[in-house]
């Protein structure tokens, strides 16, 4: 069996995930995501659009920046009812004037997307999608030294979630129907329902504090025991889920911070994300306990170490 370590380093630590953009793809770039405003389709609030703030760095101050291509597709996760999926179109392109300069010194822009532009560009009506379905946006970032970046050749340190880079290229957009701001929020217990491979995924703090990001999207922080320490550092990360009708979604790509070995630098965590089987994880009008099910490993982010692909569940219960 692999010996796990769960590694922390405070958040004021510096992230070196675009030092290894910078050091190992020759003139490479990313997209960070520096804001996020709101992230589902609410059927009960059709009017409110996506927002994404995106920033650009490449180390050359954004003078490599040609263009973003966004891409649109539907994913139907209630195909009980006919499957409405959809391939990926291209939605817009985004040139260089697109994006201002930051305080940074980035280039930066503020990627929105009208509801009704997610139906019309992947020809699909109101009635045709469903609570938990979800739209997809993909990125393309082209350079103008004929260099591309998009979610398929990027890797575990520049996708994660969270991190200073935060660059997945590719962002889910779930059908949801709103819930009140102070629903699952506050102190919760845990306990671990389904171990992962080497144990339960998170041991400590021994209660989470769940915090509103945005609508219907909830966060807490996560980090192991003292004794689960290499060389004295720890890294502080965050769980982030999306509450639609029955199901608690984890994001895509959550840091577990699980670093499988010593020799592995610590930029290079085990991933988590999504089950496939969320059904009946939540009842979105009580919110005293629920399920979080999720995959260590996920989509093959292994931490380079051949961390196995693994289920896991946590059961949150409000304090």
């Amino acid at each position: 069996m692999i010996g796990s370590l769960l590694v922390f380093t405070s958040c004021e630590e510096p992230d070196n995930a675009i030092n290894y953009v910078l050091d190992n793809v020759r003139n490479g770039a990313v997209l960070s995501t520096r804001a996020i405003n709101n992230s589902v389709y609410d059927v009960q609030s059709p009017t409110t659009p996506i927002s994404y703030v995106l920033e650009m760095q490449d180390g050359n101050e954004g003078e490599l920046l040609d263009r973003v291509d966004v891409f649109l597709s539907f994913v139907d996760r209630t195909s009980q009812n006919g499957d409405n999926s959809t391939s990926s179109v291209l939605f817009k392109t985004l040139s260089a004037s697109d994006f201002t300069q930051d305080e940074r010194g980035y280039p930066v822009t503020e990627l929105t997307i009208t509801t009704q532009e997610l139906l019309e560009n992947t020809n699909l009506t109101i009635d045709e999608i469903s609570c938990t379905d979800k739209f997809v946006i993909d990125l393309t970032l082209d350079l103008t030294n004929g260099l591309a970046f998009n979610h398929d050749n990027s890797i575990g340190p520049i996708i994660r979630y969270p991190g200073s880079i935060n660059s997945p290229f590719s962002y889910d957009i779930y059908v949801v129907e709103g819930i009140d701001n102070d629903k699952f929020t506050g102190v919760y217990d845990y306990s671990s329902v389904v171990n992962g491979f080497d144990g339960p995924t998170f041991i400590t703090p021994n209660q989470f504090t769940l915090e509103r990001s945005r609508p219907n999207v909830r966060h807490f922080e996560i980090f192991r025991d003292t004794q689960q320490a290499f060389n004295g550092i720890f890294i502080l990360s965050e769980v982030e889920f999306t509450i639609a009708c029955d199901q608690a979604i984890m994001t895509r790509y959550i840091r577990s911070a699980i670093v499988c070995s010593g020799r592995v630098e610590a930029d290079h965590q085990v991933l988590l994300g999504p089950s496939n089987d969320l059904n009946g994880t939540v009842d979105e009008i009580d919110d005293t306990v629920f399920d979080l099910r999720f995959i260590e490993g996920f989509e093959g982010n292994d931490g380079f170490c051949g961390w196995p692909v693994t289920p896991s569940t946590f059961r949150l219960t409000k304090q």
